[in-house]
């Protein structure tokens, strides 16, 4: 199985991905390209890591991405501070949500 998660660098994305990766999972995980990692992530190899972010990545590009995954997880949040949370991207859960699940209603097969 394998499984893509959104949002992989925050408290509750680590912890998802270090329980998907111990139960022998292929994990794809997306992350600002700033985002600390632990080190040993960079050599496990069940998972791929997609520095990006993720307002920047398209329907096309996310259905690439989501195109051979069997379960799609988002960690995403915004940091509790009003800059945080009224700051700019205001809406990037929103709007990143949004373009996943697009990408996955485009890699459905037409019915």
């Amino acid at each position: 199985m394998t499984t893509l998660v959104a949002g992989a660098s925050g408290a509750t994305g680590k912890l998802l991905v270090e329980q998907l990766l111990a139960e022998g999972h292929k994990v794809k995980i997306i992350v600002r390209p700033s985002s600390q990692l632990p080190n040993e992530w960079n050599t496990t190899a069940n998972l791929t890591i997609i520095r990006k972010a993720i307002s920047d990545i398209g329907v096309e590009e996310m259905a690439g991405y989501v195109a051979d995954c069997d379960a799609v997880a988002s960690c995403l949040g915004h940091t509790l501070s009003f800059k945080g949370i009224y700051g700019k991207p205001r809406r990037l859960v929103t709007n990143a949500v949004k373009t996943i699940c697009e990408a996955i209603t485009r890699n459905r097969p037409q019915q």
